[in-house]
């Protein structure tokens, strides 16, 4: 899908919608982490749900799976994905040249 973009847009086309794509990942880390905080799985399932469109618009399938899992998963499940959740991000956030979640978000909260 990205190469498909790179044939499709300017560089600077390309780079804005990383760009915007790396602050979705941000900010959705965020919003998941402040609602598992909470115990909040409704805002946590969307914020997943906003993150898994994106992901797979842009081809990054395996975020977008974890994003599916936290979907239809209980808070006790996602706080067991979460280390995998922050590695598929940060390894995506890597490929486009971008700064990882290593960690804005502070994984201690979602810790079981």
């Amino acid at each position: 899908m990205i190469a498909q973009l790179q044939a499709d847009l300017e560089a600077d086309e390309l780079a804005e919608i990383l760009a915007a794509f790396a602050a979705d990942i941000h900010s959705r880390a965020d919003q998941l982490a402040a609602a598992l905080a909470a115990g909040d799985t409704g805002l946590a399932h969307r914020a997943a749900h906003s993150l898994k469109g994106a992901a797979l618009n842009l081809g990054r399938q395996r975020l977008g799976l974890i994003c599916a899992h936290f979907q239809h998963a209980g808070q006790a499940d996602i706080k067991a994905l979460w280390p995998e959740f922050a590695a598929i991000c940060d390894a995506v956030l890597a490929a486009q040249g971008q700064t990882g979640l290593a960690f804005e978000v502070d994984s201690s909260i979602v810790r079981a």
